[in-house]
């Protein structure tokens, strides 16, 4: 089975500074991460390979982003590949994903293919869905544990106030990983050694058969925001046929009514027949023609 896990390069937040003098980032002292998600989806990549499996791990991003493949590479990974639009200095998800998509059909259709839900630096969770759009199948979100059964995966996923949901797919498909899921186990000196000596293969546009036209799609524009308009507020005014005492009593109450009811006692057919008089007085019966 072929694997491919979909990686991305994050600045680290407990790094990330401000600059006392111009009051924005200080991104000469930001370090960078492997998204948290990510590292739970090549974890459990790692956990599913067998005798005869491979990993390939892949990445968009500038030759910054060789560290994440890098580390791919030092814990086990079998090939690495990072993607990059010189024309671009970032990517948004739906280019991510066409660039991903691109390059998993040239090399050969994976199996499986496992994301990160969704990054670290707010991201939206778009990637996945939008990867399995573009390659053609089923994706999975939120995904806690899953286990692989011939041509099937049953997958387990999280949704709302702690619930938990079960169900299959069939491959191949895409997995979105939730965080937390599993730890990265740590690279090996020998490992980080190879890794630190290996060439990073890049492919940019033309290499994967694709143009700046095929990367450029529609964005959503905001031209004004606006506030909504507050709703009015009633303002109750007493009845100014009512007496001073009646109104007071109507202010302090915010003009709400209470109901009143009354107790009927008596026999069975007392009790209905004095029902009967009070729909018969407030007119709920008709009279005899």
């Amino acid at each position: 089975m072929r694997i491919a896990v979909c990686l991305a390069r994050l600045p680290d937040p407990e790094t990330v500074s401000v600059d006392p003098i111009t009051g924005g980032v200080d991104f000469s002292r930001t370090l960078h991460i492997l998204n948290p998600a990510d590292a739970c989806a090549l974890e459990l990549a790692l956990q599913l390979r067998g005798p005869g499996d491979s990993i390939a791990a892949l990445t968009v991003g500038p030759p910054e982003a060789d560290g994440v493949l890098r580390d791919a590479l030092a814990v086990g990974a079998d090939e690495v590949l990072r993607l990059w639009d010189e024309g671009s200095a970032s990517t948004r998800p739906a280019v991510t994903a066409r660039l991903l998509a691109a390059a998993l059909a040239m090399d050969g259709v994976p199996d499986l293919v496992l994301c990160g839900s969704r990054s670290l630096a707010g991201g939206s969770g778009e990637v996945p869905a939008l990867l399995a759009e573009y390659l053609g199948w089923p994706v999975v979100t939120d995904v806690l544990a899953f286990d692989v059964q011939a041509a099937r995966v049953q997958v387990q996923r999280r949704l709302a106030r702690g619930a938990r949901s079960e169900g299959d797919v069939v491959l191949p498909a895409v997995l979105a990983v939730e965080p937390g899921t599993a730890a990265l186990r740590y690279a090996g000196l020998p490992g980080v050694m190879a890794a630190k000596r290996a060439a990073i293969p890049v492919r940019h546009l033309p290499d994967l058969g694709l143009s700046s036209m095929d990367l450029r799609f529609p964005s959503a524009t905001v031209q004004a925001a606006m506030p909504p308009y507050p709703r009015p507020r009633e303002i109750f005014i007493p009845d100014s046929a009512l007496s001073p005492e009646e109104r007071a009593v109507q202010i302090l109450s915010a003009g709400m009514t209470h109901k009143a009811g009354r107790v009927i006692d008596g026999t069975p057919e007392e009790m209905a027949d004095a029902i009967l008089d009070f729909l018969d007085e407030n007119g709920f019966m008709e009279s005899a023609a």
